[in-house]
């Protein structure tokens, strides 16, 4: 797998990168790519290269570098802490799975409730702002998954000059802050993910209100529909279509020269 891991200084301090150029000559568009509650997974570091293969420079900053306590959780823990939500203990979800599975799951939905969350968008500003400076970039596109699918809204609604943005799975930016949008968006969304499409309509038509570009797609799924095969929502034909779905988007704004291949 084509990739490196890079620092990035930020208003949190020092963040790990995981980046995969193309194999073509710069300047490249590049694809701040934003992970999920999981975080940078083989999945994420997976799908990097595949933009790279496609044309992009692909960079996703490690949202958790300076947060111990996500190392001691397993991924599948974090993903089931996040399936079942904050009610976790009161619901009697877990009651089908054993004693140690049920305590560690409920300890990564304790670390997870106590993340600095509403901090994250700094260190992607500061992924953003690192990007339009290299001189190799000749084009900024940020997409999301689940947290990071917020995180692109949050991005594109502080005013940041994206040439576009994707949005898997993510709450909509407040509708107070569609007017500072300057980059077209498009979103992916599942039929079953209660806390967040039925908020879509609403950001969509506070779009249109303000003259700003947004499309965006349900599929019949459930939230994280587009994670790794291995992940309990994994869907793969919804996958499929949203991905090319984004990808014909990403490359009617950026226009990549895709290649074979990438190089570290």
């Amino acid at each position: 797998m084509a990739g490196e891991w890079l620092t990035l200084a930020s208003p949190k301090g020092d963040v790990r990168v995981f980046a995969a150029k193309p194999a073509g000559p710069p300047p490249w568009p590049a694809l701040l790519v934003i992970h999920a509650v999981t975080g940078i997974t083989p999945h994420i570091e997976g799908l990097a290269a595949a933009f790279a293969r496609d044309g992009y420079l692909a960079f996703v900053p490690d949202l958790y570098s300076n947060d111990p306590g996500y190392r001691e959780h397993a991924v599948e823990h974090i993903e089931l802490a996040a399936h079942y939500g904050k009610d976790l203990a009161a619901s009697g979800a877990l009651t089908k799975f054993p004693a140690a599975t049920r305590s560690a799951v409920l300890k990564a939905r304790d670390w997870m409730d106590h993340r600095p969350s509403r901090s994250y968008i700094e260190t992607v500003a500061a992924g953003f702002a690192a990007l339009k400076a290299r001189p190799d970039v000749r084009a900024v596109a940020a997409i999301g998954f689940c947290m990071g699918g917020r995180l692109v809204g949050e991005l594109a609604a502080t005013g940041a000059a994206l040439a576009a943005g994707v949005i898997y799975y993510g709450g909509p930016p407040k509708l107070e802050l569609v007017p500072n949008i300057r980059c077209p968006l498009e979103g992916h969304y599942a039929s079953r993910d209660e806390p967040i499409t039925p908020r879509i309509p609403a950001f969509a038509a506070a779009m249109k209100a303000a003259g700003k570009d947004f499309a965006y797609y349900v599929y019949e799924a459930d939230h994280g529909f587009s994670l790794s095969p291995e992940s309990r929502s994994h869907n793969p034909e919804a996958t499929r279509i949203s991905m090319t779905r984004a990808k014909d988007f990403l490359a009617a704004k950026l226009k990549p020269q895709p290649l074979a291949g990438a190089a570290e």
